[in-house]
């Protein structure tokens, strides 16, 4: 079940139905995953509907037919968005575990539509409800910026929580490259995460990396063959970039480090999913993660004006 919203992400048009979206992405606010405690259902759950209020805010809507140096030529010069907004997924606290269906009952028609679908999550227990829609549909790579692995296979008896969301993802079949950008310091991998991961075939780039040898490095080693869902936790940035974020860890991915890795697969026509997660509004500083994500996504839409389509 989907709920209407006021306002729109961008101004887009609004709808309720996935199966009627005739735009080339959709917005979807899914503002929880599976918790370990109760504190989690509202950390992020209003990560959503404050992106569309900034949108609003900072004018974002009222200039986008403007010229956007970003991409090198006006957002949408006919001032009509290709984006519909389907509002948030309406899960049920009392029953978690259901949360993960009613998100794949509404991203599958977009996914097996050609739809990509633009998504804010509330924690990192949302991405695999993304990546399940894939199944069945085509072969997917992932690239996750964030400052953690989030590789364990369960904590306190779950396996579906905010720290096992990439261990969950290496599950699907259908899913190849995993490449993992920005980890630093100490999060809850331990050293069998580690080897883990490495020995499942994921690529592990530390934000040491990305510093020292350049984002555009990075991007160059990705697959060009098949698309890519990104997934980004906001603490994959640096915290002055992406400030409202649960675990803060200086020395993160820059606005324009990640911004780069998210370009190129957009020009190249790559792109087939974003997902954001752990926006924490009450800790944002002046609007600027809301910003980071708005203007990340702008680059994506801008970029990729003409998504694969499916036959």
């Amino acid at each position: 079940m989907l709920s209407n919203v006021t306002p729109t992400f961008l101004g887009a048009e609004s709808a309720t139905d996935p199966t009627l979206v005739r735009t080339a992405y959709a917005f979807l606010g899914i503002p929880f995953g599976p918790p370990y405690e109760g504190w989690e259902y509202a950390a992020a759950s209003k990560a959503p509907d404050v992106l569309r209020e900034v949108t609003q805010a900072r004018a974002y809507t009222r200039f986008i037919n403007h010229w956007n140096f970003d991409i090198g030529e006006p957002q949408y010069e006919d001032g009509r968005p290709d984006i519909t907004d389907l509002g948030n997924v309406a899960g049920d606290v009392r029953r978690p575990e259901t949360i993960l269906g009613e998100a794949v009952k509404v991203l599958s028609p977009l996914v097996r539509n050609g739809v990509v679908p633009l998504v804010m999550g509330g924690l990192d227990s949302v991405p695999p409800m993304v990546v399940a829609a894939f199944e069945g549909v085509e072969d997917i790579n992932i690239l996750h910026v964030d400052a953690h692995i989030d590789f364990r296979d369960e904590i306190y008896g779950r396996r579906d929580g905010y720290s096992s969301p990439i261990r969950r993802i290496r599950e699907f079949s259908f899913v190849h490259d995993i490449v993992q950008v920005g980890a630093r310091s100490i999060g809850s991998a331990r050293r069998e995460e580690v080897e883990a991961a490495i020995a499942m075939g994921n690529r592990i780039v530390t934000a040491w990396q990305v510093h020292e040898e350049g984002a555009h490095t990075v991007a160059a080693t990705l697959d060009p063959i098949r698309r890519w869902v990104i997934v980004i936790d906001c603490d994959g940035m640096d915290p002055t970039v992406a400030p409202a974020v649960g675990a803060a860890e200086p020395g993160g991915l820059s606005f324009v480090q990640t911004a780069t890795l998210l370009r190129h697969l957009a020009r190249n026509n790559l792109v087939a999913g974003v997902v954001f997660t752990e926006f924490q509004p009450a800790k944002d500083i002046n609007d600027l993660t809301a910003l980071a994500i708005i203007r990340l996504l702008l680059n994506v839409v801008g970029l990729q004006r003409q998504p694969a389509r499916l036959a």
